[in-house]
């Protein structure tokens, strides 16, 4: 009898501890789920903040009535700059070609003419000198001038002494090379003291690159552009 009390007690008391264990695992799992809901609504919150501040960062701009007309202005502007451009582009291009087409026709005339002018822009002056008692020459000099623009490549020269009955006694052959642009060289004769009255000096050939110029005076005329290089 005893006995049967004591376990009847004991499976009381086991019943009561069960009861309230129970009871305690309830509260708890109710208290994690409120914490759970809690943490879930707080990171939702933090989510939305940042798309809504996107969105503002992301709007766009309404544009007033004053400052789409000046937009439009503007637009108009950089529209018509670029006709204009190429229409004073294009002007400037025709005014270029134009120019240099006159330029190449006044070359070629000019080079033309300037060749054959060859005598009046290379001159030989006339030769000074001492004369002496019985006949002959001492200390002969004389100016030669390059009045071209261009350089001469070569000009030979023939200086000829001459008795007093208009023959030759003999000639000296001068040669000069790359005689400079409007230049003038101081040249100077062998003397010749047995015989002579009289020195002229004649200009026998001329080459000018630049104008394609090739003059000798041995050539005859034959053409209206007689001195150009063949």
């Amino acid at each position: 009898m005893r006995f049967l009390s004591y376990i009847l007690i004991v499976a009381i008391v086991s019943c009561n501890s069960f009861s309230r264990e129970r009871e305690q695992q309830t509260k708890i799992d109710s208290l994690a789920n409120e914490i759970r809901k809690r943490d879930s609504a707080e990171k939702k919150q933090i989510e939305i903040i940042p798309l809504e501040q996107k969105a503002i960062d992301t709007a766009i701009p309404i544009e007033t009535d004053d400052e789409a007309g000046i937009k439009n202005k503007i637009e108009k502007v950089e529209k018509e700059k670029p006709k204009k451009d190429a229409i004073t582009v294009e002007k400037n291009n025709e005014a270029v070609s134009e120019n240099k087409m006159e330029n190449e026709e006044a070359k070629d005339i000019g080079t033309a003419s300037e060749m054959n002018a060859v005598l009046k822009k290379v001159i030989i002056e006339k030769p000074a000198f001492k004369p002496l008692m019985f006949g002959g020459f001492k200390d002969i000099k004389f100016n030669f001038f390059n009045n071209y623009q261009y350089k001469l490549e070569e000009a030979i020269l023939k200086v000829h002494y001459i008795r007093s009955d208009g023959s030759e006694i003999k000639s000296e052959t001068k040669i000069l090379k790359d005689i400079s642009p409007n230049s003038k060289l101081s040249l100077t004769a062998p003397d010749y003291t047995q015989a002579g009255r009289e020195i002229t000096v004649t200009l026998e050939t001329v080459q000018c690159r630049a104008i394609d110029l090739c003059f000798y005076s041995s050539d005859p005329v034959k053409s209206d552009d007689p001195f150009r290089c063949r």
